[in-house]
């Protein structure tokens, strides 16, 4: 596995120019990096003493020199990074790279406070390498997906960013819940700019959904629909007095009750099935949006009902959106890794 180089997707303009001041910036800031972490060890006594004995000269010259004005020299290497991060804001505001020509600070935080000469903030600088290998890579003039190092930044990049878009976008959904359940004017803004004017679409949605379910459900039931029928109709002829002088003429009786019955059964089949066939039929679909029309201006008369329902249904699709993207994909891609491989 080795890095690939792609020099021809190189426009001959500002991306060349731009691909050699990432080249040189990855490598200054490595360069930086070492020193740090040099000057951290320099301070331990067994080092310094390790040092004196085999290097002596270079012992004192660092401590005299460099270690002892060590600020000074991490503050060039922070002149630098500042000159390249001012240069690269510019060329975003003439390109539009963002909304608004102030939004790039914001996107590249970590480059800025890389620049604090504070020990925990300089390690921030790691993250400037990692930025400018995964433009590079997005580019494609560079290819470290093949590298255990590109496969390693790539693997944590986008843990990284995953968890922290996660925790962004649960903190803004937490505050549309606290604004919903408080009362706020969101609610009302919801229910007359986004469900007033799509009510048309979901009333035909609707009536086509309940013309289909009723012909399917028709379809499947109608046996079990004509015996509830016969059923019916011998209930209520054993229960009348009518019925029973019926049933105690000899012969006759039994006989029409049953004809009678049978009568009963295919006509309320009969019934059934027109009913069900003028619901299904589209000349007769603007009735029916009419009546859920009917139904949901009937429904707006209690108001307060209405808004307590459309408040609990909306923090419950909140807080089921938050439960998933409360999940951590980047977990769930390494334990499929195993078995996958």
């Amino acid at each position: 596995m080795k890095i690939r180089l792609h020099p021809e997707k190189l426009r001959a303009n500002l991306d060349t120019l731009g691909f050699a001041i990432d080249l040189f910036m990855i490598g200054l800031v490595i360069l930086n990096l070492g020193l740090i972490l040099f000057d951290w060890l320099f301070q331990v006594p067994p080092v310094q003493n390790l040092l004196a004995t085999w290097l002596p000269a270079f012992h004192a010259f660092y401590r005299d020199t460099i270690h002892s004005d060590f600020l000074f020299y991490d503050l060039c290497f922070v002149a630098v990074y500042l000159t390249e991060f001012v240069i690269r804001w510019i060329v975003a505001i003439a390109r539009k790279s963002y909304h608004r020509w102030f939004f790039y600070p914001f996107a590249h935080w970590y480059d800025l406070l890389g620049c604090i000469p504070v020990g925990s903030f300089r390690w921030l600088r790691v993250l400037r390498v990692v930025s400018l290998l995964i433009r590079l890579q997005r580019m494609g003039i560079v290819d470290l997906s093949q590298t255990w190092l590109g496969q390693t930044i790539i693997k944590y990049y986008r843990i990284v960013v995953e968890e922290i878009s996660d925790r962004v976008v649960i903190n803004v959904l937490s505050g549309a819940q606290q604004e919903l359940g408080s009362g706020s004017p969101l609610l009302h803004r919801i229910e007359s700019q986004v469900l007033v004017p799509r009510q048309e679409q979901l009333v035909s949605f609707v009536a086509a959904r309940i013309a289909t379910a009723t012909q399917k459900s028709h379809s499947q039931y109608r046996d079990q629909l004509a015996t509830y029928f016969a059923h019916l109709t011998d209930e209520s002829i054993t229960r009348t007095q009518a019925g029973r002088r019926l049933a105690a003429i000899p012969v006759a009786g039994p006989r029409a009750i049953a004809l009678l019955g049978d009568a009963v059964r295919e006509t309320g089949s009969a019934f059934v099935d027109q009913l069900v066939d003028d619901l299904a039929s589209p000349a007769n679909r603007p009735q029916l949006e009419q009546l859920l029309h009917d139904l949901i201006g009937a429904a707006k008369g209690n108001g307060e009902q209405l808004d307590s329902l459309i408040r609990d249904t909306l923090l419950d699709v909140l807080e089921q959106v938050k439960a998933q993207i409360a999940v951590q994909q980047w977990k769930l891609e390494e334990q499929d890794a195993p078995e996958k491989s």
